[in-house]
């Protein structure tokens, strides 16, 4: 069973809500937000990882870059991901995400940034 700390930002509160239950299920502590929540409290909490739905991110380009430096590792959720977004993310699961590709996605982010 996986371990760690994950924060899911999505505003959408159905997707919220079979994300926390899907990585709770995987033995993840899971924080949920709606929207972005400020850089400090992020770096203040400690995640060990971050998945982060596309459409959360609502201002200007730098600073979704700047959230997801701030949040790494980063697992972005996307049909169609930003293409000046993408070097900026660990991993991407485009969506509708079938099967555990999800699980997969936020295992393989947090062992490669250890």
């Amino acid at each position: 069973m996986a371990s760690g700390r994950i924060l899911v930002i999505a505003p959408n509160g159905d997707l919220r809500a079979s994300l926390v239950f899907a990585l709770e299920a995987e033995g993840y502590q899971v924080t949920a937000k709606e929207a972005l929540p400020d850089f400090s409290w992020v770096a203040s909490q400690g995640f060990d990882c971050t998945v982060l739905d596309q459409k959360a991110l609502s201002g200007p380009d730098y600073e979704s870059i700047a959230f997801c430096v701030k949040a790494a590792p980063v697992v972005l959720l996307a049909a169609r991901p930003f293409p000046w977004l993408v070097e900026w993310v660990s991993r991407i699961v485009e969506m509708p995400a079938i099967g555990n590709s999800m699980s997969a996605a936020v295992r393989e982010a947090i062992r490669v940034h250890v």
